[in-house]
């Protein structure tokens, strides 16, 4: 990785990081020129294969970098990194902390530990 994690941010949607300092930017530029160009010279010199397969290394390499610095930010490298949270059955949820003002008895104080509260009719 030659890019360091605080010239970039995590990109708000999608995958990948946004540049935000200069040297990013130039960071940026220089990943572009060097896929492009190889890429442009293949093409024009009418060998379609090696430029399709010099793409192919350079995105590759690109993504390869992008993962080093997104690791290097303390990101996950994907997002399948992170599993999602088990589902809790509802059988399981403990309500202990969660206080329910009922209309049985009308005109009956609830206090909790901050509040006293009264229900008007």
């Amino acid at each position: 990785m030659f890019g360091k994690p605080r010239w970039f941010r995590p990109k708000a949607i999608g995958w990948g990081v946004v540049p935000i300092t200069w040297q990013g930017w130039g960071y940026s530029a220089g990943w572009t020129a060097a896929i492009l160009s190889p890429f442009m010279l293949l093409v024009s010199r009418e060998q379609p294969l090696e430029a399709l397969a010099w793409l192919g290394i350079g995105i590759g390499a690109l993504a390869w970098d992008v993962r080093q610095i997104r690791s290097g930010m303390g990101l996950p490298p994907s997002r399948r990194a992170t599993p999602a949270p088990a589902a809790v059955p509802s059988a399981a949820k403990h309500d202990d902390n969660v206080l329910y003002i009922m209309d049985s008895s009308p005109g009956a104080a609830v206090a909790t530990r901050n509040y006293r509260m009264q229900v008007r009719r």
